[in-house]
């Protein structure tokens, strides 16, 4: 009895190990999940669309001490408005829209094509307007007539270039248009190529940012635009030119109380109906911005000059811009942010986790680490050892004062050994997949099945011994009993 009891609580072993072996192979590994549930975007980085905003801009009488009609600030790389002033309102942009027309000529025409100058460039043009003292029938390249245009803001060459281009001013007009249309700018009109004023020729600091923001991505247009002094080579009709800036942020000479060593480019404009105008970009090493500012006054200083205070102005909102924001990055690839339990491990029972991707975002330059928040999570509460330094196990979200600045997937940073028991039975040649747990689920089970039906038999075998014992108890018994009647009761 005692032996049968321990083949029994034997075989109820290996039946209930058969099952659990079983259920591990019905779980699917990661090569056997459905691609309809596999998430896409695994291993990818994943960028969020809004990222860090300024809630609040700063008020007006903090950054300006002379109000301009409308000015917009943004920082280039992460695309974020930092200052808005009326940026919706149409102005006048005066020469900004030369930015527009050196825009086009890079994009339809070719540096090195010669252009001459035609009478008709010549014509409808401010007698006090700016210039290059251009004349007919000279001949210039594209590269330096748009040097005269950014450089020195020349107006005939702006006609130059719009015939060149479209065949007519009328033409190369309806081309600015359309490109501003398709540029995304709905308060934009212009009405000619060079800004001097006209009633219907207009736009606002926001269109004229995404003007601005385009010809940006061409590197061209940033070398015309960011230079201080340049000398046009002698023409069939004139010795060489010396052009100078207009632009006094970039201009270094000791007369100039506006140069600024930050500032990159790119165009300056004024009409009286306009005032000043001004679009710059500036970079401090950090941060690349973009200014617009329209409809800034002139006025006279201490010393009794007369100062264009777009430029004051302009330098007054980079600084405030430089003060108050940076690039930071808010999450590093070089330092674990959590852990997780290994189970089957060689000689440790966690792993670090660290981000395969940094964040790196404009934010506060005031913020500190404690303002971080990384939300972790895990693709389960362990992982079964091998692991491998670089296996993703996890994500993580960033955000700050409520706002999401990027996610990463978090991944193991360094390798993990299985333990040497499992290893053996991964040594066998039973390969990674399932099947062998499947194998070795049936092995068992018919192993139990054998014992069972041993056990049956030995129980079957001794239940009829024990019938067969009683059987002959019982015909002995009616055997002695009919022999004592017949002792009693003999034959007569």
């Amino acid at each position: 009895m005692k032996a049968n009891k321990w083949i029994c609580l034997l075989l109820t072993i290996l039946m209930l190990f058969s099952l659990v072996i079983c259920a591990a192979a019905t779980e699917p590994t990661e090569e056997e999940v459905p691609a309809e549930e596999v998430d896409p975007a695994a291993g990818l980085r994943i960028q969020n669309s809004e990222g860090f905003v300024v809630k609040e801009y700063a008020d007006v009488s903090d950054i300006f001490k002379d109000e301009p009609h409308a000015a917009i600030l943004i920082e280039l790389t992460s695309d974020k408005v930092l200052y808005a002033l009326d940026i919706h309102e149409k102005n006048y942009p005066a020469s900004l829209t030369k930015i527009m027309t050196c825009y086009l000529a890079l994009k339809h025409g070719k540096l090195d094509d010669v252009l001459t100058v035609s009478a008709t460039a010549l014509e409808n043009l401010h007698e006090s307007g700016s210039t290059a003292d251009l004349m007919e029938g000279e001949e210039m390249t594209l590269e330096n007539m748009l040097y005269c245009t950014m450089v020195a803001s020349a107006n005939e060459a702006c006609h130059v270039i719009a015939e060149y281009i479209s065949g007519s001013v009328e033409a190369f007009v309806e081309l600015m248009n359309e490109t501003a249309r398709e540029l995304g700018c709905i308060n934009t009109h212009f009405a000619n190529p060079h800004g001097l004023h006209d009633e219907d020729h207009y736009t606002t600091a926001y269109d004229l940012s995404l003007i601005a923001r385009e010809a940006l991505k061409d590197k061209n247009f940033r070398t015309i635009t960011s230079v201080a002094e340049y000398t046009v080579p002698a023409t069939n009709m004139s010795e060489e030119r010396k052009l100078t800036s207009t632009n006094m942020l970039l201009v270094d000479s000791a007369s100039n109380n506006y140069r600024y060593s930050k500032a990159a480019g790119i165009k300056t404009g004024f009409t009286t109906p306009a005032q000043c105008c001004l679009a710059s970009t500036a970079d401090d090493g950090n941060m690349q911005l973009l200014s617009i500012m329209m409809g800034a006054p002139i006025k006279e200083d201490e010393n009794g000059n007369w100062v264009r205070r777009s430029f004051p102005e302009t330098i007054n909102l980079f600084e405030y811009a430089f003060e108050n924001y940076e690039i930071a990055t808010v999450m590093s690839t070089l330092y674990p942010i959590a852990e997780i339990e290994v189970t089957q491990s060689e000689n440790t029972r966690t792993v670090a986790l660290a981000p395969t991707h940094e964040v790196r975002t404009l934010i506060d330059a005031a913020y500190t680490s404690d303002d971080i928040v990384l939300d972790v999570q895990l693709n389960s509460a362990s992982v079964e050892a091998p692991v491998e330094a670089g296996d993703v196990l996890g994500s993580v979200t960033v955000s700050y004062k409520g706002m999401i600045l990027g996610k990463s997937d978090i991944a193991a940073i360094t390798s993990v050994a299985q333990a040497a028991v499992s290893r053996r039975v991964d040594t066998r040649g039973v390969g990674s997949g399932a099947w062998w747990k499947w194998l070795l689920g049936i092995l068992l089970t018919g192993v139990a099945l054998i014992l069972l039906y041993v056990i049956w038999m030995q129980v079957y075998r001794r239940r009829m011994r024990k019938q067969k014992i009683a059987a002959r108890r019982r015909a002995l018994e009616v055997k002695n009993r009919r022999q004592k009647f017949r002792n009693f009761f003999p034959d007569e």
